[in-house]
């Protein structure tokens, strides 16, 4: 378990979304923060914001997709606050739409943006986490990397990939011996901001009430908590969730029929349709 008082962290995808909040999470718990993005002028934004806790909040404009980028932000953030130990991989794109029609590039950015940047953020971060013998390691992940998300292959096999890091990096961490440790976060759709919140916005489209919706501050409370108590993986979706997800790895046909039943693919299907459509 990671003591958050006076810790120092990197904070990916900090400009907008659920990222400002969870920047404001950390800062009141009295971590110094370095926040990325790749808005300068939203990252400011936020840290203009988070004056108010009184602790030091350091900016870098900085896309997550570029190796070198990483590179950078890793050595800025140990040059100016010192050794980091917590990352919290937030940065992440999403496009709801036909595989078929998505380009090349498309899908490529979506890997290396969504999985990709956090395996190569913690690699630079790991060694000095290990050295000191604390650290924490949070991937922000999704309840699209625990099942089937119809119409978002890429988005789904990227959080697939990033659920799996992390047990994966946890494990060798246990067998190490280390207190270093790493958390998955598995939000559903997020309402108030990010991509549902989008989409809501844009086109109009609303969660499945059988699926239900979680708040960005849900998401910063999951965590706080899993780095305070060292949980593995952590759902901010509410039970029918839950049960949805441990049906398909128990029953995988039984849930495709109930998946149906409940139209639980209702938004993405309308959001791959409209986006066909050009709208």
């Amino acid at each position: 378990m990671l003591d958050l008082t006076k810790s120092r962290a990197i904070l990916t995808g900090a400009s907008r979304g659920i990222g400002p909040v969870l920047a404001d999470a950390l800062a009141a718990r009295g971590v110094d923060l370095v926040l990325a993005a790749r808005s300068e002028a939203g990252l400011e934004e936020v840290r203009a914001k988070l004056e108010r806790h009184g602790r030091r909040v350091l900016t870098l404009a900085t896309d997550v997709g570029q190796r070198e980028q990483l590179e950078r932000l890793v050595e800025f953030a140990q040059r100016k606050l010192g050794p980091i130990d917590l990352l919290v991989n937030n940065a992440g794109i999403e496009q709801t739409s036909y595989y078929e029609g998505l380009e090349l590039d498309a899908i490529e950015q979506f890997i290396a943006v969504n999985l990709t940047a956090p395996m190569l953020l913690t690699r630079l971060l790991l060694p000095s986490m290990l050295a000191a013998n604390r650290g924490h390691v949070v991937n922000i992940a999704s309840i699209a990397g625990l099942g089937p998300a119809a119409f978002n292959e890429p988005y789904c096999a990227s959080k697939h990939g990033l659920v799996g890091f992390t047990r994966s990096l946890r494990a060798s961490l246990k067998a190490h011996g280390s207190a270093a440790s790493a958390s998955a976060i598995c939000p559903g759709f997020v309402s108030d901001a990010g991509m549902y919140q989008d989409v809501h916005v844009r086109y109009g489209v609303v969660a499945p009430p059988q699926l239900g919706t979680c708040t960005p501050g849900a998401v910063a409370q999951a965590m706080l908590r899993a780095i305070e108590r060292d949980e593995p993986e952590v759902i901010v979706n509410g039970k029918a969730i839950r049960h949805l997800l441990t049906l398909g790895m128990a029953f995988p046909r039984l849930s495709e029929w109930l998946v149906k039943r409940l139209d639980a693919n209702r938004v993405s299907r309308e959001l791959a349709e409209l986006r066909e459509a050009g709208v």
